[in-house]
């Protein structure tokens, strides 16, 4: 294997994790937010029901919004490195 396929291969496997950190995150704010709708529809009214589910849905998107941006950052941080590394490499010769 060349140093550029191995330094690929990193990067490959960063945004692999990456992703699945993100997939992650969303069942998380995911399971949250059926958590927290199940416990607003016992026992209360309609209009309290309907702002629980609201709060519950805002929670999850906010959730899912910061998994969106570390996602993003890992992605340019592993292509930082790749980068990097390639450079590191061109200098050498």
């Amino acid at each position: 294997m060349t140093n550029e396929t191995v330094e690929k291969a990193k990067t490959d496997i960063k945004k692999g994790v990456a992703d699945l950190e993100k997939a992650g995150s969303y069942l998380k704010a995911d399971i949250e937010s059926g958590v927290e709708k199940a416990k607003a529809s016992l026992g209360q009214n309609d209009l309290d029901k309907k702002v629980e589910y609201a709060k519950a849905d805002i929670k999850a998107d906010v959730k899912k919004a910061k998994a969106e941006i570390k996602h993003a950052s890992a992605d340019e941080k592993a292509n930082a490195d790749e980068d990097k590394a390639r450079a590191d490499r061109l200098r050498k010769l």
